[in-house]
């Protein structure tokens, strides 16, 4: 059982690293690829990024509740 400290800071860090992950990069992302690609290329590469955030986001959610369980 972790402390009230320790679960704030899991969920703040959880909280800026989704927004980045799934709101501010994504809209980044299709902003800079819509002027540069055809739609087929944008819609892969975006697809991509979403596989590898979710993969990265589990990966980061188990790794932070293995460090700070004490």
């Amino acid at each position: 059982m972790t402390s009230w400290p320790r679960a704030v800071g899991i969920a703040a860090v959880m909280l800026v690293a989704s927004y980045l992950l799934y709101a501010l990069i994504p809209n980044n992302l299709l902003t800079y690829l819509s002027i540069r690609t055809s739609p087929r290329n944008r819609d892969l590469l975006v697809s991509l990024w979403w596989v590898a955030a979710l993969g990265f986001g589990c990966w980061l959610f188990v790794r932070l509740q293995r460090t700070w369980e004490g």
